[in-house]
């Protein structure tokens, strides 16, 4: 050992030996310490939500002053580094809390090995109140105008009322619940089936916090030109085999709606289809598609095609008899009469359709002279023949013509008036004798008396019976064709 000992390579060996277990001993325990030291740092967390625990949301409405905290945490760099900020939580319990004003602390939680510092805010101010329900009818509120010439009808809602919820002190404030619709250059029929509704109080700002159950409504707002529905009248082109004659005509319906400006439709009061016949080409019913175009100025036409059922038979002839001859048009103080034909009544032969010509009677001819505007005399007058539909009178061609009077009523007869003047009584010369107590009766004298002569009146009328007939006004005939 003492060899040992005295040998300095040894030594110096040992000590390093020695040196390096020392430094080993001390780094090691020291080094945990110094770590954590270093490696521990501090974290803000902005806008952490504050979230709401046991809160009954469907019977109370709660407002508080704090949404979201800011959060001050320390830890070691590998966890404040890899933690997201989700795992970070701030919440309000609110399972006990009544209704009312509160100031409540608020809790927290954070991701393992990472401290909370501070929190701002760590308390919320809270007022809770009970929900209040009341049901407001929809409206809409529509702007823009629509595009020229067309007309906004009456909207069409689905549901038409709603329920909002909100607390009561804010519930007297709702005005209106209202949705938006905008027409403007709209050409055709506005539909929403979604549109949302908004609660306004009365000077129409929303009520943010109102609960509005639906919150959505299905909308339709008609958007539509002016219409106006017309009696449809069928007029025929082209011609049946000459041996067919109409029957029946009967279109699937009898009015159409014609669509256009206010001012064109004024004027409008049916609407005239035009059917063409010639490709009818045996008798029978055939069912014909009718073209409808809208009339000149309008937009449209509904429908803008029909069928039409078209019967046609084998042309037939009857002869109605004494059917009455009616005066129309005579003009007051006079009076009329048919001379000839001296019955007054005419025979009218008419073709069409068998089992139209069967259902005839003199109900449903009429026969008329038409004497409107002419004076006292004998006119030779144009008869107007109206008949039903699809009947004709046999040769149209030639007119029917009636001889009729028109008569003034004969004027009074004059009568002689008598004298009604005073006869003038003669007076008497004085007498120069003197007077006597005897009266003395005076002898009226030639130059004393008055002639009274009674005067025969002059005829001054002509009785009836030898006056002239007054000759008939020339130019005066009536000139009308009579109607089939």
């Amino acid at each position: 050992m003492d060899k040992w000992m005295k040998n300095n390579n040894f030594n110096k060996i040992l000590a390093l030996a020695l040196g390096i277990i020392l430094w080993t001993i001390v780094h090691v325990d020291t080094a945990p310490t110094y770590q954590t030291t270093v490696n521990t740092e501090s974290k803000t967390i902005e806008n952490v939500k504050v979230e709401i625990e046991g809160f009954d949301s469907e019977n109370y409405v709660l407002t508080k002053d704090v949404d979201s905290v800011r959060m001050e945490v320390r830890g070691k760099k590998s966890d404040l580094t890899y933690k997201f900020s989700d795992a970070y939580r701030v919440w309000l319990d609110l399972k006990d809390v009544k209704p009312g004003d509160n100031t409540l602390p608020l809790m927290y939680s954070t991701p393992s090995g990472v401290t909370l510092d501070d929190m701002v805010p760590n308390q919320v101010n809270v007022h809770i109140e009970a929900r209040t329900t009341k049901s407001f009818p929809v409206s809409l509120n529509i702007t823009g105008e629509p595009a020229a010439g067309y007309e906004v009808g009456s909207p069409v809602i689905d549901p038409v009322s709603v329920e909002v919820t909100l607390p009561a002190s804010d519930l007297g404030r709702v005005a209106k619940v209202q949705g938006k619709v905008e027409l403007e250059g709209q050409n055709e029929t506005f539909s929403e089936k979604r549109l949302k509704l908004f609660a306004l109080d009365s000077k129409g700002n929303e009520l943010e916090d109102a609960v509005i159950e639906p919150s959505t409504v299905a909308v339709e707002v008609p958007v539509t030109l002016p219409s106006k529905t017309l009696p449809l009248d069928i007029s025929f082109t082209g011609s049946l085999p000459g041996s067919l004659v109409l029957s029946r005509v009967t279109p699937e319906q009898d009015m159409v709606t014609v669509y256009g400006s206010a001012e064109t439709l004024k004027t409008l009061s049916s609407y005239e289809a035009v059917l063409d016949l010639s490709a009818i080409k045996n008798a029978g019913t055939e069912q014909m598609k009718l073209e409808l175009k809208p009339p000149e100025g309008t937009g449209r036409i509904e429908p803008a095609a029909m069928t039409v059922a078209v019967s046609a038979a084998e042309i037939t002839q009857r002869t109605l008899s004494a059917i009455p001859i009616k005066l129309e048009g005579v003009s007051s103080g006079l009076t009329a009469r048919v001379i000839d034909p001296g019955s007054a009544t005419m025979d009218l032969t008419l073709s069409g359709a068998p089992t139209l010509l069967d259902q005839l009677d003199q109900d449903s001819i009429s026969v008329v002279a038409d004497v409107v505007g002419l004076t006292a005399g004998v006119y030779d007058i144009t008869l107007q023949v109206s008949l039903p539909r699809f009947i004709t009178l046999e040769n149209a061609a030639s007119q029917l013509v009636a001889k009729v009077e028109l008569v003034a009523p004969a004027a009074p007869a004059a009568t002689a008036v008598p004298d009604s003047s005073p006869i003038p009584t003669p007076t008497p010369e004085p007498s120069a004798e003197p007077a006597s107590g005897d009266e003395t009766l005076v002898e009226p004298t030639p130059e004393h008396t008055t002639e009274i002569i009674e005067e025969t009146p002059t005829p001054t009328h002509i009785p009836p019976e030898t006056a002239e007939p007054t000759p008939p006004a020339s130019g005066n005939n009536a000139d009308s064709t009579g109607g089939t």
